[in-house]
């Protein structure tokens, strides 16, 4: 059951839910009671409604999206063919940043506050369980932003990196082992990591745990540099630029992709001999699965991204302006809704590896093969050891 808290105003813009404020005073004032009573139990609602979807989605996607991530990682490393490659590094960058997002998303989900039609506050999780840790301290506040805001920046980014590197392999796939080396990849990744947890650091000082009616609650504490430090890194660095970047050289690669691949083969058969051809075309299979594999990511990123980024700026827009009923209910629905869905971007890659790329299927049954056989040596060790103890027994 959720808890409920001594607080019956309406959610504010400073809400950790993303959740802002609809009535004002003034409002009140110039509305009857009943009027103002039944509008507000209607936007509650269906803000409730909005919530109920965020909170129950986030049951799955956030178990599931770390699994999958942890798995992702595992495989790319334990894999000797594709952790030697650049894809291989790309690809395990990716799933820890992936995973950083999800963490700050999941101290957030645990610390869910929602909103009956009464217009009264809920702990969805017992306070008494302990896992209030976004709303419960000053620190857990800074830091469930700073992960989640740093971390979608670095997914952002090396979605961009990916894709470039994918352009330039299909473009000039000749050309692409020269310039894209581990070194140089190693080198982008901690470029883009240091970036990313460097602008995602401005919650330390614009949002904090402040009370409201003796109820703490993680709020901004600087509305002014919040805002500002809002547009520049959730905007434009972490949704706008990179969808729009992601788009363009995602449509490029596949219109340039069939094409590339034929040069290829062509380049390859004019100039080796057929034995090393027969290897060299099996490289090139892994080679165009992967570029398979990255371009359904890029593919995804969009798809999940863009729908959330006009969400977010259809609803910023009406932040601090009088809305009706409908707009306020429409815009909220989609911007708590699509909110979700963004956050399926942090945790469908391994689903996509494995439907996509038949080299990381293989690694995926190699590495749960020899779990399973490690396993089977242990039982058997194991039962081994207890038959032949009675056996000793008996001979004493």
């Amino acid at each position: 059951m959720c808890a409920l808290l001594n607080e019956t105003l309406g959610v504010d813009k400073n809400d950790s839910n993303g959740n802002d404020s609809y009535y004002s005073e003034r409002d009140v004032n110039t509305k009857s009671l009943s009027d103002y009573a039944l509008s507000e139990a209607y936007v509650n609602f269906y803000k409730g409604v909005a919530e109920d979807i965020l909170f129950y989605g986030m049951c799955i996607v956030g178990p599931f999206g770390l699994l999958g991530n942890l798995l992702s990682v595992c495989v790319f490393l334990r894999s000797p063919s594709l952790r030697r490659t650049t894809t291989g590094q790309w690809l395990v960058a990716l799933a820890i940043a992936d995973s950083t997002v999800l963490i700050g998303e999941i101290f957030r989900w645990l610390s869910s506050v929602r909103i009956h039609i009464s217009g009264k506050y809920f702990y969805c999780f017992p306070p008494s369980l302990g896992l209030n840790f976004f709303h419960a301290t000053s620190a857990g506040c800074k830091i469930t932003h700073f992960l989640r805001y740093s971390g979608s920046l670095w997914s952002a980014w090396i979605t961009v990196a990916i894709a470039v590197e994918r352009l330039i392999a299909v473009a000039w796939p000749l050309k692409i082992a020269d310039i894209s080396t581990p070194r140089r990849v190693q080198i982008l990744i901690a470029l883009i990591a240091f970036s990313g947890l460097a602008l995602g650091l401005f919650p330390f000082w614009t949002v904090d745990l402040l009370a409201r009616k003796n109820v703490p609650r993680c709020r901004i504490s600087n509305e002014r540099a919040y805002s500002l430090w809002n547009d520049i890194v959730i905007k434009f660095c972490s949704l706008f630029i990179p969808c729009t970047l992601i788009t363009v050289l995602t449509v490029v690669i596949i219109g340039l992709l069939y094409h590339a691949r034929n040069r290829r083969k062509a380049c390859l058969s004019a100039s080796i001999k057929s034995r090393q051809q027969s290897t060299s075309m099996r490289l090139i299979s892994v080679e165009a699965q992967m570029t398979i594999m990255l371009v359904a990511v890029c593919v995804s990123t969009v798809a999940l991204r863009v729908p959330y980024t006009i969400a977010y700026h259809i609803r910023s827009n009406v932040w601090y302006i009088r809305r009706s009923n409908e707009t306020e209910i429409t815009s909220y629905f989609a911007y708590r809704l699509t909110d979700l869905i963004n956050i399926i971007n942090y945790a469908v890659n391994f689903l996509l590896y494995c439907l996509c790329g038949s080299s990381f299927r293989k690694e995926c049954e190699k590495l749960f093969c020899r779990c399973s056989k490690r396993h089977a040596q242990v039982m058997r060790k194991t039962t081994m050891e207890d038959i032949s103890m009675p056996i000793n027994s008996n001979k004493n």
